[in-house]
Order: structure tokens, then sequence, then C-alpha cells
């Protein structure tokens, strides 16, 4: 009897420590799986990255006059000098005259559009220095009151000068259709700037544009051509190429010139021996 009764105590025993036991197994188990189960929930999902879209808004900054020397350029390699690309297209060239609608019409002073193929122009006026590359022996100083000044435009340049320089570096002087291309660009600008004369967008004569004299080539950004080529009115006259003998056309006009002679179609035929201290050039290709 006595043995039957410690059996019965000790299943009692027995079963009430092991219910327990497996409710705390059941717990854990339920643990283990719910882990598991927010694991899966935290696995990253690939998704395609979007790529940012190029905004094109109103607020998006537009290129201007003074900063497309960003468009295509080539370093010339004989004298080191920044070319701009002038596209190919129907560009005006001459007097122009604008009807009263706004419209552009040819008139009876050569106003009239030319089709050119793309070319290149220098960014600037042919500098002291690199003209001194050519003819070690050239002295400004007569032209700048006896002081070195290598980034001002070579002056007292004759048309045969010029021609033998741009030769020299592999280039040419560019003709009036072509200089006129560069000036203007697209538009039918009088100036390069625009259809209103602008004293501090060019060393013209006077002193409102701070120089009573020759300035450094590229001094008036502001007045930079719509392809962003430099000093297409004032500072010097320059050269272009034509098919005279004695007689050659140099524009832009230069620092004692008045507004109309500085206008992109005016046209000052002189002798092509020339060597004027207000004559420079530039070179294309």
């Amino acid at each position: 009897m006595r043995l039957t009764i410690v059996f019965i105590l000790i299943f009692i025993w027995v079963s009430a420590c092991g219910t327990p036991a497996k409710k705390h197994r059941k717990r854990y188990a339920k643990q283990d799986q719910s882990r598991y189960y927010k694991k899966s929930r935290k696995k990253p999902v690939r998704t395609k990255k979007k790529s940012p879209r190029k905004q094109l808004s109103p607020r998006q900054p537009q290129i201007t006059s003074t900063d497309t020397s960003l468009l295509p350029t080539i370093l010339n390699e004989k004298d080191q000098t920044l070319m701009i690309l002038i596209n190919q297209g129907k560009y005006l060239v001459g007097v122009k005259k604008i009807a009263a609608s706004g419209t552009l019409s040819p008139d009876e002073n050569g106003s009239r559009f030319v089709t050119l193929s793309a070319f290149y122009i220098d960014r600037t006026e042919t500098t002291v220095e690199n003209f001194k590359k050519f003819q070690p022996r050239y002295n400004e100083k007569p032209f700048t009151n006896g002081k070195p000044c290598p980034q001002c435009p070579a002056m007292g340049i004759d048309w045969y000068q010029a021609i033998k320089y741009c030769k020299w570096a592999g280039k040419r002087l560019p003709s009036e259709e072509e200089w006129e291309a560069a000036a203007r660009g697209n538009s039918t600008f009088t100036w390069p700037w625009g259809n209103e004369f602008r004293p501090k967008h060019a060393n013209t004569f006077g002193k409102e544009d701070g120089h009573l004299s020759v300035a450094h080539v590229a001094s008036f950004p502001a007045g930079a051509s719509p392809y962003g080529v430099m000093d297409m009115t004032g500072n010097v006259w320059e050269w272009v190429q034509s098919k005279n003998k004695d007689l050659q056309i140099v524009k832009g006009g230069g620092w004692t010139s008045y507004n109309n002679q500085s206008k992109i179609s005016f046209r000052n035929k002189v002798d092509a021996k020339l060597k004027n201290p207000t004559f420079g050039f530039r070179c294309t290709r």
C-alpha cells in the first residue's frame, strides 16, 4: 500500500513539473518563429534605382554672350591660341534693314544671307606675345607709351604680315563673310551685343570705356559676340581676306573709331601695305 501511495505521489510530482516545461518550450518555439518571421520581413527588397531626371525648368541658367566660350573650342598647336567653332549655316552679311513688322529684308546697301561651312576663328585678336613667336624683333612699345604689353593686340600690322603669320600658324585670314558671321552669329545685330551702341562694351573713341588707347585683349567680356568671340568691335581694326589686290578691308573699328565705324557691317578699304597703329588681325582655320 505504501509503495502504491509513493508511486502515485511521484507521478503527480512528475506531471506537475512536466506540464510547465512543455508550455515553456512552446513559448520559446513561438518566439523563435516570431523572430524568423520578423527577419524574413526585414529582408531588403531589390528595387531599381531611379536615375535623377534632368530638370528643364525656367530656373535653369541660360548661356549668354559672356559665357559662350563654353561652346566647342580647339587649341591651335603652332601658336597656342584658343579658337571657337562657328557653325555651318546661313548668316546675314552687310548693312541690314529692319521692316516695321520686325522682319529682315535685304536693302540697296548690299545686305544678304550667305551659306558658310563650319570654321574656327581665334577667340581674341592676335597678341603681341604670339606675334613675337613668328617675328621676334617685333616691338610694340611705340604703341604702348614705351611699356611692354604682351597681352595687347599686335599693332601696326599690314595685310601681308597678317597673311604670313596666319600661314605660319597653319591658319588663314577670315573672309569678310566669315568675320561678320563670327561677330553677329545667327542674329541681326548691328554690334556683337545688340542693336544699341554701348560704350562700355568695347574699346572705341572716348573715355567711357576706361581706355584712351589700346587695351589688353578680351578686356570687354560683356561685348563678346553671340559665339563668345572677343573684341569684334573696337580695340584694333582687323584685316580680312578679299579678292582685291591693292586695297584690302579692315573690320570692327579700333580705339580711335566712332560708333558708326565700329558696326559689324562697316567696310574700311585701305592700302594693303598700310601699317596703322590701330590695325591688327585674327586668324581662322
